[in-house]
């Protein structure tokens, strides 16, 4: 078709044009062009042999384009699994989960474990983690050095995914916060390891993805680690209890700066391999990287837009300055305790935001969401280090019935 169009176009005539109203058809196949001779005066054959060009050209383009977005294939995603800790025998553990994701998930899988000694404090190779969709970590009481502690800081704050194994909830010695902030925990060492444990899932919690197949009920080899009460936010799956003490969580999610976050205090080496076990860590797997990435994950570390709950999250447990960056009228009629009025439309505001301290981590929010990612660039292009700025603003603040005083 496209070769018969393409004649056509070169085709010339040496005819006079004749007076008459006659149509005069040109076409090839399904491809037609009907020219009128009274319009067919405004064009000459160059012009519409390059009209005719561009459309095939188009058509083909079009064509090919579809064609190879179809083909694609999906993005594998990329799982780092990192051991670190020296009792549980997750260095023989991980590398057979590692083997079972690639196998069940087609994952590009990579693992990295501490160097041996009782000592040693250095797990090679953490710079994976800056490309990393997933995150498993199976350490225990390391203190690390900066420049590695920064890689698992730099991914928490990156909105990805992390699951934690056991021993993960007291993972670093110089890095406390990283239990009840990034995990959601709350772990104060476990009872005695003599103790049989009894793990169930929570009734409420039964239709939750990471539970399908998992047992109702099932015994764990392991002692059980003493975490109530889980800060706000936590949602817990599983319940672990022992005789004589109160039952703990044993399995919960948790949402970091956004980021989905799976842990549990399972993870004994005899667990791996059993039934229920497998099941959760594979549906965790396939859960977390289901999860909608969060705006956050698209900004430059220390800059990111997060939700309401996050944004309290942060204000309650961390202290953060909020700086309400509404007009002086707007703070009066209703603001978030504590905050602290800056405009970010008076001529003032550059001045005054240069006076904090730019290492400091700063909440901001308006009334929607506008003024305060306004607000927020200028702060990065004046060297603060990392801000947080309300999504739905103050707004979304009052429907969410947070705390407001005037």
């Amino acid at each position: 078709m496209f070769e018969t169009v393409a004649a056509l176009c070169e085709r010339r005539t040496d005819e006079p044009r004749r007076s008459q109203t006659a149509a005069t058809d040109v076409s090839a196949g399904a491809f037609r062009l009907r020219l009128d001779t009274s319009h067919a005066r405004a064009y000459d054959l160059p012009m519409m042999q390059s009209f005719v060009r561009s459309a095939l050209c188009m058509v083909v383009l079009t064509l090919v384009c579809a064609s190879a977005q179809a083909a694609a294939p999906a993005r594998k995603p990329t799982i780092v699994l990192i051991s670190g800790e020296l009792e549980y025998k997750s260095a023989v553990t991980l590398p057979v989960l590692k083997t079972r994701l690639e196998a069940k998930l087609g994952a590009k899988c990579i693992y990295f474990e501490r160097k041996p000694g009782t000592n040693v404090n250095d797990i090679p190779g953490l710079e994976a983690l800056d490309t990393a969709d997933l995150a498993i970590i199976y350490i225990r009481r390391m203190t690390l050095p900066d420049e590695q502690l920064a890689h698992f800081k730099k991914f928490a704050a990156s909105g990805k995914p992390i699951i934690g194994l056991r021993t993960a909830s007291h993972a670093f010695q110089n890095w406390k916060e990283w239990d009840r902030e990034v995990l959601g925990g709350n772990y104060q060492n476990h009872h005695n390891n003599k103790l049989a444990t009894t793990v169930r899932v929570l009734p409420e919690a039964a239709a939750h993805p990471i539970l399908a197949g998992v047992a109702k009920e099932f015994a764990s080899p392991g002692s059980l680690y003493r975490n109530s009460p889980l800060p706000e936010g936590s949602k817990v799956l599983l319940m672990g209890s022992v005789e004589g003490k109160p039952a703990e969580p044993v399995a919960w999610t948790h949402s970091y700066q956004g980021a989905p976050v799976f842990y549990t205090s399972l993870g004994h080496p005899q667990e791996f391999g059993t039934e229920s076990f497998d099941r959760l860590i594979l549906n965790a797997v396939q859960w977390a990287l289901a999860q909608p990435e969060p705006a956050a994950a698209a900004r430059p570390t220390g800059f990111r837009r997060v939700g309401v709950d996050d944004f309290d999250k942060l204000w309650q447990e961390r202290k953060l300055t909020v700086l309400d960056v509404r007009t002086a009228d707007e703070f009066k009629d209703g603001h978030i305790p504590g905050a602290v009025n800056l405009d970010v439309l008076d001529a003032g505001f550059e001045k005054q935001v240069t006076a904090l301290d730019k290492s400091k981590t700063y909440l901001v929010h308006c009334a929607a969401g506008r003024r305060s990612a306004n607000a927020a660039e200028q702060m990065k292009a004046l060297g603060f280090k990392s801000v947080v700025d309300l999504a739905p603003g103050f707004n979304g603040w009052k429907a969410a019935g947070k705390p407001v005083e005037k």
